[in-house]
């Protein structure tokens, strides 16, 4: 799960009826209709549940440094 807020949620809520409604309308074309709508179902899901299709982080691992003593990277913000 990827932190969202509920901001992000109602955009993709909106997302997924507009994605949505063009897939029913393109309903007599299946090439656009079908990705459309498996789109607009994983919007939806995703807002609802707050799951994004992220692929997960990997740690690295971090080797001693001269002195033996581990680091404790982490992310800097700016």
């Amino acid at each position: 799960m990827c932190t969202v807020t509920p901001g992000e949620r109602i955009m993709r809520i909106a997302v997924a009826v507009f994605v949505g409604a063009f897939a029913v309308s393109m309903g007599a074309n299946l090439w656009y209709a079908i990705p459309a709508g498996l789109c607009a179902v994983l919007l939806a899901i995703g807002a609802v549940t707050g799951w994004c299709p992220a692929l997960p982080r990997r740690e690295l691992a971090i080797a001693p440094n001269d002195l033996g003593i581990p680091e404790a990277r982490q992310n800097i913000d700016i």
